[in-house]
């Protein structure tokens, strides 16, 4: 059974490497503190992906002002829909707002198009 750490640190170079992407947007705690103003930073900027979070959001109505959660849930063309658990605040969330989102397009562009012309190409005497 030691060896089992060993192969999982094997595998970590062929593990997939994905980008971060911003979140911001507004949340709402089940737990009475209300709505609040979230930041989040996402485990993937690729659109129409399941994505984690973590993030901390500020409740202005609240007497516990401050919160920290992590999330999960799914991002959208520059938009996300997440769900959580705030640890100071001890309830669940739900937030929704703006994402730092990229097309899956942009990693392969089409190419361009090349040539165009008349056509023909015969000499004409």
């Amino acid at each position: 059974m030691k060896m089992m750490p060993l192969l999982l640190l094997g595998l970590l170079p062929f593990s997939a490497q994905a980008d971060p992407a911003a979140f911001v947007g507004i949340s709402y705690s089940f737990g009475g503190s209300g709505v609040g103003i979230s930041i989040k930073i996402l485990s993937d900027d690729e659109e129409d992906q399941v994505v984690a979070a973590v993030g901390a959001t500020y409740y202005p109505m609240a007497a516990d002002k401050f919160g920290i959660d992590l999330s999960a849930g799914y991002a959208f063309d520059n938009a996300a829909v997440l769900v959580g658990w705030d640890f100071l605040q001890k309830s669940v969330q739900v937030s929704a707002g703006w994402a730092d989102t990229e097309d899956d397009d942009s990693d392969n562009p089409s190419p361009a198009v090349v040539g165009g012309g008349g056509g023909g190409g015969g000499a004409v005497n």
